[in-house]
């Protein structure tokens, strides 16, 4: 499978390509990445501006652990339109956001299944 978001050598490379730790790792992002990511929607159904770009901020680095580069730079927008306060843009953000996050998480279960 081509993916769009992860990029399994880049898991495999940070996890010395052990396999078990690989399976504990995306198997911790499957939990909770979706419950992080839920909080965040909580905030922006709020508009909690602090909260969407705190939450927004603690998700940046675990995109990049798994490759997911083009989402880690949504959740950065993100951050930066809540830290001005950007109500529309905001929502619109994050609409677009949610569809990729889903298909990510996909992928990521995806990916799961493929380790042997």
């Amino acid at each position: 499978m081509i993916y769009s978001y992860i990029q399994p050598a880049v898991i495999e490379k940070s996890m010395m390509n052990n396999k078990e730790l690989i399976r504990q790792f995306v198997d911790m992002y499957i939990v909770q990445c979706p419950v992080d990511f839920d909080k965040l929607a909580e905030s922006i159904r709020s508009f909690d501006c602090q909260g969407i770009a705190d939450l927004a901020h603690h998700m940046k680095p675990t995109m990049e652990y798994v490759g997911a580069t083009k989402l880690r730079w949504d959740f950065q927008e993100l951050e930066s339109l809540a830290n001005v306060g950007n109500k529309v843009k905001i929502y619109e953000k994050f609409d677009r956001l949610n569809v990729k996050f889903e298909d990510f998480i996909q992928e990521l279960i995806h990916y799961q299944g493929s380790i042997s």
